[in-house]
């Protein structure tokens, strides 16, 4: 014969497959069925059902959740796809007993444990760090921007609806300059009636939109998804959710994430220094951030004795860089109290304010009309004035230390970088699925557990994580709590019988 030939479809086996043939010993699957049966579900949050009230049986929670863990893992996300899955895959059929729940079941698991997924992977990081795989001592902090579940054109805000305005008027002008008053056809004049209708519909809820707007104070809405923004994405505009996330540098593994709408990062560094200071406890961190992060009142907040913050300062103005007078070029002496500009005038302290809620001081050139080069400098009236808050001088030392630590600063790429490299290219995550911040957290979730695992299955393996999953401190914890939880049913039984007894 020239070729290998399977087997025929209708033989029968004296000696029957069971589904463990299928399943070696070292497929990663076997790591998932440890470690969620080494969970305590209802003590994570989830809702668990009993199975013992009146109607159809429900699903072991224990089941759905290896259920996601596993699609998430193998680039599936669809609660439909799911369900098709669930019927063919040799690996989920042995993972789940065969059980096939549909997709309204899948979907409704997430749906209704979305806190419970968040506190999933934050116990999972404590467990990541109880194994020795996370230490803290150098995190990177970056983010990403991910295409939200939302149409192009439900997007809007002040630019867009101008621009939609001034269309449809001018579409209305033309159809009754050019048609109406042209045509005597009376079946053609209903049918440019009828458009002229839907367009005046448009104007009307245009002006609807840009009025919410103005009330609620915002400079853009997308009405699919309120939650979600247009941001700047692979060079251009896409309506999206900013993901931030710390990744530690020891095994690459993400600590912490948090989903977003904000536009840029500016706004997010003591939010992700704050998460990963809540796991790294006493510990002393040492954060790297690029320079989109950098914002003086942020790095200010959080930069303490256990903070380490390294990141570089934006620079000003292309124009002013390139003449020498960014805000860099001008030289702070303390003991004076004054700025120094490249030219050698002092800007001298002029009042005190406050700025963004934090303290600050102002500082004026008097001198802009002898230096000569004003144009260059500033092109306010007055002359050129730089602000100092009043612990600016913590940013000195963070762009000193910064720069004296360059090579530890220029790991953050090889640190995190790769992480949404990834979740885009090779799990194919490159939009969600699911609207709104709290669901989409849900889902990242899942998605950094996913990462979080097929990390740890490959620096560990599979059969010594079953091992620690199977025989290690977890199944210990969960006893104690079923014994809790059972003393405390039969304490409310006994109070319950008091209680009876006494009123009788």
């Amino acid at each position: 014969m020239p070729y290998i030939l399977g087997e025929d479809r209708n033989q029968l086996n004296l000696l029957p497959n069971t589904l463990e043939d299928f399943i070696d010993e070292d497929n990663p699957v076997r790591v998932i069925d440890a470690y969620v049966d080494s969970l305590n579900l209802e003590e994570l949050g989830f809702i668990v059902y009993s199975g013992y009230k009146a109607g159809q049986k429900p699903y072991r929670r224990h089941d759905l959740l290896k259920l996601y863990i596993y699609c998430y893992m193998n680039k599936i996300r669809s609660s439909r796809m799911m369900e098709t899955e669930a019927t063919r895959n040799i690996e989920l059929m042995w993972l789940m007993g065969k059980i096939k729940p549909d997709h309204g079941t899948i979907s409704s698991f997430m749906k209704i444990n979305k806190k419970a997924i968040k506190q999933l992977f934050k116990e999972f990081t404590l467990m990541l760090k109880g194994f020795g795989l996370i230490n803290g001592t150098i995190v990177a902090i970056d983010g990403t921007k991910i295409k939200a579940n939302s149409a192009k054109n439900k997007h809007y805000n002040e630019n867009i609806i101008k621009e939609k305005l001034g269309y449809y008027e001018a579409k209305i002008e033309e159809y009754i300059n050019d048609v109406l008053r042209t045509t005597d056809d009376e079946s053609m004049k209903q049918k440019i009636n009828d458009k002229i209708g839907s367009y005046q519909e448009r104007i009307k809820k245009l002006n609807a939109i840009k009025e919410e707007l103005k009330e609620q104070g915002k400079k853009q809405i997308c009405l699919t998804d309120s939650d979600a923004k247009s941001m700047k994405n692979n060079g251009k505009f896409e309506v999206c959710f900013n993901v931030q996330a710390v990744v530690d540098n020891k095994n690459k593994l993400i600590v912490d994430f948090e989903v977003v709408n904000d536009v840029n990062d500016q706004g997010q560094l003591s939010n992700m220094v704050k998460k990963a200071k809540e796991v790294f406890e006493d510990q002393k961190v040492t954060a790297l951030a690029d320079t989109g992060y950098f914002n003086i009142s942020e790095i200010i907040e959080v930069v303490d004795e256990q903070i380490e913050i390294l990141i570089k300062p934006q620079k000003g103005k292309q124009q002013k860089v390139e003449n020498g007078f960014d805000k860099l070029s001008f030289k702070y002496d303390q003991t004076k109290d004054v700025f120094i500009c490249p030219m050698g005038y002092c800007l001298n302290f002029k009042w005190n304010g406050k700025q963004n809620g934090k303290e600050i001081k102002r500082y004026t050139c008097v001198n802009y009309n002898e230096c000569g080069k004003k144009d260059l400098c500033t092109s306010a009236k007055g002359g050129r004035s730089i602000i100092r808050y009043k612990d600016e001088e913590i940013i000195d030392q963070v762009t000193e230390n910064t720069i004296r630590k360059d090579h530890i600063y220029k790991k953050r790429g090889s640190i995190i970088e790769h992480l949404f490299g990834t979740i885009k290219r090779h799990f194919g995550y490159t939009y969600f699925l699911t609207r709104g911040l709290e669901s989409v957290n849900s889902e990242v979730s899942l998605i950094c557990l996913a990462y979080n695992f097929k990390r740890l299955i490959n620096i560990i393996g599979v059969k010594e994580l079953i091992r620690k999953f199977r025989g290690g401190i977890a199944p210990f914890l969960h006893a104690s709590y079923d014994i809790l939880l059972f003393l405390s049913k039969i304490k409310q039984k006994y109070f319950h019988l008091y209680k009876f007894t006494i009123n009788c």
